[in-house]
């Protein structure tokens, strides 16, 4: 089963201030990420609001999504880049017809 995480929330300061954080996260977290199952991540910003982000990174088991996300390290690092708490929710794949 394929799991995809969606994290959106407002930046903190201005998208290059937030996207050198991000890149300094994505490469802190990404090893450890990727060795419990974490497939791909993709970044994006709001195109009428540059301050709102959405990230959506493929998983292929569950266990691992809940140890990263729920690990103390990774919301202190999210308190780098986000004003506030990002939303994080986990969508399971339908298996429906896709393109």
């Amino acid at each position: 089963m394929r799991y995809i995480v969606v994290v959106r929330g407002k930046l903190k300061g201005n998208p290059a201030e937030a996207g050198k954080a991000h890149d300094e996260i994505v490469s802190k977290v990404s090893p450890l990420g990727k060795s419990m199952g974490n497939t791909s991540h993709q970044a994006y910003l709001n195109v009428q609001d540059g301050g709102e982000f959405l990230a959506i990174d493929f998983w292929d088991n569950m266990e691992g999504i809940q140890k990263l996300y729920s690990d103390p390290n990774l919301a202190s690092e999210f308190a780098k880049m986000f004003d506030g708490q990002p939303e994080v929710t986990i969508w399971a794949d339908s298996s429906w017809l896709q393109f």
